[in-house]
């Protein structure tokens, strides 16, 4: 079963975070975090046991069509669903300019992850009735989605799931099956970032085995990691953030050495960590490589 918390729980409580001795587990490693946003949970988390972060944007995010976005916000605002369904904060994002609060407290909303869920709570001031750990497909497993719909008006059959257009359909299918009406609208997409916005001698950091391990973030950075930097050295290790996204690595060909057990900073620091002192090749701790 998914782990998930109700409206009632705290949103930043987290079971199974990394032993005490933490602090010192990445001291002399290099870590590639593909995303630049502030304030980063998950850099802060590496660096405090130790970690050089690198922190490049390999993406941009592109908002969806005004209008659709416009009207999805409406019909939020109008409680015309069962459910309003968010796996991701950029969708929260997205929605912000067009969405007007409060949000009826008819409308159910279930998000992915404490991320999701501090967006949504910041922009409307109410905490999401359900929130799940892990990928986005974690929902199936809770019992009020799983279940499918109650009898009653149509309304009470609908499910409004905003996100990436890129978005793996696992979550709208599932909630297909179980009997719900499901509605996707494209809230944004991402695109591979150029080049030339990468930090200065990133390439050659990578090309040359300086980075030891990088978190894959999300299937399209992922993608874009191959697009700007190539193909791991094998002296790199590539840490998921989730299951979704280590399979599409996985399909790209890459080896996937760990995936966060949650989508957060104790999953993300936890996995890196067994990374680093799993491997009999990587239990020294190494001087502390340039970057520039």
């Amino acid at each position: 079963m998914a782990q998930s918390i109700s409206r009632n729980d705290s949103i930043g409580r987290l079971p199974g975070r990394p032993h005490k001795a933490a602090g010192t587990l990445l001291t002399g490693r290099v870590v590639l975090l593909p995303r630049v946003k502030e304030p980063d949970r998950i850099a802060s988390a590496l660096e405090r046991a130790g970690a050089k972060v690198l922190r490049a944007a390999v993406t941009r995010t592109v908002r969806g069509d005004a209008a659709a976005l416009e009207e999805t916000a409406r019909r939020i605002t109008a409680g015309e669903e069962a459910w309003l369904v968010l796996t991701s904060a950029r969708t929260v994002k997205a929605l912000a300019p067009y969405l007007h609060v409060p949000v009826p407290s008819t409308l159910q909303v279930a998000v992915v992850g404490p991320a999701t869920a501090r967006a949504w709570t910041e922009l409307t001031g109410a905490s999401p009735d359900l929130v799940a750990r892990g990928s986005a497909t974690a929902l199936l497993e809770e019992p009020v989605l799983a279940g499918g719909p109650q009898a009653g008006p149509d309304s009470a059959q609908r499910v409004l799931l905003p996100a990436s257009a890129l978005a793996d359909p696992a979550l709208a299918d599932g909630l297909r099956r179980a009997g719900w009406e499901v509605e996707r609208v494209a809230a944004y997409t991402t695109v591979t970032a150029d080049t030339c916005d990468l930090p200065p001698g990133m390439g050659s950091t990578w090309a040359t085995g300086g980075v030891d391990a990088v978190v894959l973030t999300a299937p399209s950075t992922t993608r874009a990691i191959l697009e700007l930097l190539g193909p791991p050295p094998s002296t790199t290790r590539l840490v998921a953030i989730g299951a979704t996204t280590a399979a599409a690595a996985r399909e790209l060909g890459l080896p996937v050495a760990a995936t966060a057990s949650s989508p957060t900073p104790e999953g993300v620091l936890q996995a890196t960590i067994d990374v680093m002192t799993s491997d009999p090749a990587l239990t020294t701790n190494p001087p502390l490589r340039s970057t520039s």
